[in-house]
């Protein structure tokens, strides 16, 4: 039976249930895939999210015997583009049942789109930007998805995505750290000594207002630090104001710390509890109870997400780092309720942060392959 692809335009398609739906029915029994919240997904498909302010995108489900077989959005980040200086589209939400006629006809389908529009290459899967991870996972099966931050799929959607014809781009690590590592006596000496010079500080908080009020230089911090990697990109100010306001609805304000030299930001941690359980049982919705559920989880897990971290480059070779190392572990003496902790998406070109956590006695947990395929 040939495959039949088809555009979900918006949420009053007839075929927008299929695109939510679809990743619930092939991870029904799986324990370690996490759904994103289904009014976030109806943002994108209603192209209400910031991207399309700048950029465009189509999102299909391929149809086989009159059933949803798979899903994929695929768009041209023209911000992505500019700052990475490529002519690439790239494809996300890629989901779809082991059956090589059906991936083949997504995939397919994504590149006959970039190719209209005279991409060179299609990435992916691919983010959008921040804290949104990019990659198929490949390595990992075992362990249970970030929340939302990384992508998690079966086994055998490598084996689809590489017959295709698709090549790695580049890989993304996920650490785990056990709760009970310490950084070595040497980078605690370096912290204390730089904080007693008096032009160092470390900027802590109680509240979200607190944290909201540095939020915007945090934010351009953060842009100056991870805008150039793979997964990143330049986002414009209704972007930054996105994902500002979804960072302060997940944030723990006393798992953020801020590295500020003279009164100005120069570095961040962002930590975030796993709310990965509370996440699953909502399998997307949010209701009352879904919502009690989240708010029960900040008390009951034991795992930390730490999702962001970086120093400005004029600051790397000054100690800085070793402030940002110390606050972390400072974050998990202060919080002894985490006996886990994970580092995600850490770029294997960062080779700093690589052996900086390695120090900390960490270990590769998880690996998230970006794929290229030229066209």
């Amino acid at each position: 039976m040939a495959i039949d692809i088809r555009r979900v335009e918006h949420s009053k398609s007839p075929y927008y249930r299929h695109f939510i739906d679809l990743p619930h029915k092939i991870y029904r029994n799986n324990e370690n895939w996490v759904p994103w919240l289904h009014n976030e997904m109806k943002t994108f498909i209603d192209k209400k999210h910031p991207l399309f302010k700048h950029s465009n995108g189509e999102f299909y489900v391929a149809m086989k015997d009159g059933s949803p077989q798979g899903r994929i959005f695929v768009f041209e980040n023209t911000r992505y583009n500019k700052t990475h200086n490529m002519k690439s589209a790239h494809f996300y939400f890629i989901d779809f049942y082991d059956d090589s006629e059906v991936s083949t006809a997504l995939f397919m389908t994504a590149a006959d789109w970039a190719k209209k529009r005279n991409c060179t290459s299609l990435l992916g899967p691919m983010g959008f930007g921040g804290v949104t991870g990019g990659g198929m996972l490949i390595d990992g099966y075992e362990h249970r998805a970030s929340m939302s931050m990384m992508m998690y799929n079966f086994p055998y959607y490598r084996d689809h995505i590489e017959a295709f014809g698709f090549t790695k781009y580049l890989d993304n690590f996920s650490y785990y750290l056990p709760t009970s590592a310490k950084l070595p006596p040497q980078l605690r000496d370096a912290s204390d000594a730089l904080l007693a010079k008096g032009d160092f500080n470390v900027m802590k908080f109680t509240s979200k207002k607190e944290l909201s009020e540095v939020a915007d230089d945090v934010i351009d911090v953060f842009l100056q630090t991870l805008g150039d990697h793979a997964g990143n990109y330049e986002l414009t100010r209704a972007e930054t104001d996105y994902l500002v306001n979804s960072l302060l609805q997940v944030a723990n304000p006393e798992l953020i710390k801020i590295i500020a030299y003279k009164k100005k930001v120069i570095g961040f941690l962002f930590g975030f509890h796993d709310l990965s359980d509370a996440l699953q049982k909502s399998r997307g919705k949010i209701n009352p109870l879904s919502i009690y559920r989240i708010m029960r989880e900040y008390k009951k897990t034991d795992w930390i997400l730490i999702n962001g971290l970086g120093i400005l480059p004029d600051f790397q070779g000054l100690g800085a780092n070793a402030v940002l190392y110390a606050e972390l572990e400072k974050t998990l003496r202060e919080h002894p309720e985490f006996k886990h902790l994970e580092m995600v998406q850490i770029q294997e070109t960062t080779a700093k942060m690589l052996n900086n956590v390695k120090t900390l006695m960490g270990r590769t947990y998880k690996t998230h392959r970006m794929y290229r395929y030229d066209i």
